[in-house]
This record gives structure tokens, sequence and C-alpha cells, in this order.
């Protein structure tokens, strides 16, 4: 084999200089590489780095020179036999290096770090344009990265900057589910990958980038405790982390049936909503949201209500027997006497006072039973204020089955 040219090596030496803490991979490729570049004054160097959320970033190293007609390609498929059988005298100057570096990178931040699975592979890369080859090395840095959970940061291990010639560039892939909310200096590209190119002369520090978890939890809760059929629950919940978001609120009856509705959360990302539970048996409630450019979708926990009758069966055969017993008696009242309009005396006013302030507490509606059992009054009592409020114009009643619905009058 002959020796690497001595243009390309003095190049790379000068480009190693210029690197003090990271990317000596410039270096090992020059100490162990043997292939003929006489001509080739253009090579690049990519560095790939893809971030981990536990802190971790495998490096991807990769040195291309153009390869200029079918010579040159034959030339380089040559090298690369020559290269997988000395494979491993290619690899281990640069792991010594890689780990005294990582060990200097320790010591200055702090943190633990470790460098393992290296490796390092050649080939040709061909385009309808061009053919280019390529020498790649690759590790995996632990402890690369600083910050836990929602942060994380890159750039402390670059205290001594770093230099990128024309025809370099540099590309850091955030994490899974993390996308860069800053980075310095202003990257040529942030699609997917934040992307410098050089010629570009970083300051100590820098690159820097700091990753924020898209990811987002919606939580919800419901205020009251035992729950009547007709009674109307308000659904609390929050996203985390706070944004004013379209929540879209899915509850399902005992039935099977389903109904969604939505709520805009507020800048603290809070949100609340009211919805009729009038089916006894078991309902389930969840929030959800689709999610945006910033931040990923998520669901909440499932709540489950467990709504009773209004009458239970053994309530009902009481309450029958019971008005059977009264209507006999009535009978028997109304054939000795008949009543007059003057023997009915006016609800008190401040009865009616009541069931209007109760009305307006529960939202402008509710059940008459309900205003019974609530304010304690007998259902004759209920029915005569009931009556003398509709006839103000104060109230509406409405029939529902066997019951009747009293609402605030518009």
């Amino acid at each position: 084999m002959v020796l690497l040219n001595r243009r390309f090596l003095n190049a790379s030496f000068k480009h190693t200089a210029n690197l003090v803490l990271l990317f000596t991979s410039v270096l090992c490729f020059n100490q162990v590489a043997a292939i003929d570049l006489t001509g080739f004054t253009t090579t690049s160097t990519t560095y790939k780095i893809d971030t981990f959320t536990n802190c971790s970033a495998l490096w991807s190293v990769t040195f291309s020179v153009p390869l200029s007609g079918e010579g040159d390609v034959e030339r380089f498929r040559e090298y690369i036999q020559n290269f997988t059988a000395s494979k491993p005298e290619f690899l281990e100057p640069f792991r010594v290096l890689i780990l005294q570096l990582v060990e200097q990178a320790s010591n200055m931040t702090g943190r633990n770090m470790s460098a393992t699975y290296f490796d390092v592979t050649a080939a040709v890369i061909s385009t309808a344009t061009i053919s280019r080859g390529t020498i790649t090395y690759r590790f995996l840095w632990t402890g690369f990265l600083e910050g836990a959970a929602d942060t994380l940061y890159m750039g402390d291990v670059f205290e001594g900057g770093l230099y990128l010639y024309e025809n370099d560039s540099i590309a850091v892939y955030p994490p899974a589910g993390y996308r860069a909310d800053f980075a310095s200096p202003k990257p040529d590209a942030s699609n997917g990958a934040i992307v410098w190119h050089g010629p570009m002369n970083f300051p100590s520090g820098e690159p820097s980038i700091e990753f924020i978890s898209m990811e987002t939890r919606l939580h919800i809760e419901f205020e009251g405790g035992e729950l009547t059929e007709g009674d109307r629950v308000t659904i609390q919940g929050r996203i985390e982390p706070p944004m004013a978001i379209p929540v879209q609120i899915t509850y399902t009856r005992p039935d099977g049936r389903t109904s969604s509705q939505t709520v805009a959360s507020s800048e603290l990302g809070l949100f609340a909503l009211q919805i009729e539970v009038d089916e006894p048996g078991g309902w389930r409630v969840q929030a959800s949201w689709e999610g945006n450019e910033e931040y990923l979708g998520s669901e909440s926990g499932v709540i489950a209500l467990n709504v009773r009758s209004a009458l239970n069966p053994y309530a009902l055969v009481a309450i029958v027997s019971l008005l059977a017993a009264l209507a006999i008696a009535l009978m028997v009242w109304y054939r000795g006497r008949r009543p007059t309009a003057k023997d009915i005396p006016p609800p008190p006013e401040d009865d009616e006072e009541k069931v209007l302030a109760l009305l307006s507490s529960s939202g402008g509606r509710i059940f008459q039973k309900d205003v019974c059992r609530i304010l304690g009054f007998s259902k004759s009592k209920t029915t005569a204020i009931l009556n003398s409020l509709e006839a103000k114009g104060k109230i509406v009643k409405e029939k529902r089955g066997r019951r009747y619905l009293v609402k605030l009058a518009a």
C-alpha cells in the first residue's frame, strides 16, 4: 500500500490542532490510513451526533474524498479490501485517544462519562453525478449531555470550541421526543437535525443546544362525591407543561354511547367542563389532545363515575304505597269538603327565594324531586312554591318522563 499523501496529512493535522477536546478521529485516520490520494486536495469531514434521552450520544465521523472515474473507484475498492483485513489496526489508536479525551471531559465537567462500542468502516458511495470514498468512525459517548427529565443540554464538553473547515459540517439529532429550543450560534438548518456548515470558528462552549421535551401530560378529576341520575358533574383538568390548547373531553355512557366536547385550556394549562349524568350506571370520562408542531399529543387517565338511580325499587314501592294511602285519605276528605282557593295560603316569599337561589347554584336547572330533598320541603309545599313561581314567570317546568325538570326562565 502507498502512504497517504503529505498534503492531506498536513491539512488533517492542522485540522486536529484546532479541536482542543474532540474530533480527533482525523488524527487517528491519518495515523493508520494507507491509500494513495495524490491529486486529491479536497476532502470533507462530516460529524453526525445522535443524542438520546439517557444523555448519551452516538458519534459518527465520516471522512470523504471525491473519486473521479472508474480508476479512482477501483483504487479505493482495493484500499477497502486492505482496510478490512487490517481493521483492528485502524480502530485501536482511535479507541485509545477517544478514551483519553472522554476521561478528560469527565474530569472537566464533573460528570461520569464513558466511551464504548467503537467501530470503523470504509465504503464507496456513488450517486448519479459523483462517487466518494468514505471512512467512518463510530463510538457511543455516555454522559455526553447534561440535564435530566424535560431539559437536556449540549455544549459544556466543547471547552476549547471547534473549527470547521470549508466543506465540513456537523449535524446534531435531538433525542426522541425532544426538540431544539435554543442553539448557538444560529444553525444553518434545524429541520429534524441542527446543522452547521464550515468554514466556522465556534467559541469555547459551542456549538451549544438546549433540548426540551415535547412530551405532554393530561390530568383530570371531578368535583363531588356520590352521584345521582340527573346531577351535573364538573370535570377539571390541567395540561403539563402549561399552555393554551384545545382539549377534547370524551365521556362514555352506561349503554356504550360516546360523546365528545372540546374545551380550551388557559395559559396556565387549566380547563373545566360540566356534563349531566342523565343515566344510572357506570360512566367513563377521558381527556385528550392531538398535539402540534412543538408538543406531542397525549391522553389522560380514565375517570370512572358511578351514578345511582334517582329512585331505587324499594323506595319506589314505599312511595307508591304512601301515595295510595294519601289518595284514599284525600278522597275521604274531598267527599266531606271541597276546598276553595281561599283555603290554600300562598307560599312565603322567602321560600320562593330559597328555590330561586338553589336553581342559580345548580346551573339554572334542577329536578323537582331534588328541590324537595335539598331544601327539606314536602312534596305538596314544593309543588305550591313552583306553581307560584311559574305563574310569576320566574321558572319553567318541563316534564321528563315521570319527573319535572325546573329551569330558570330566560
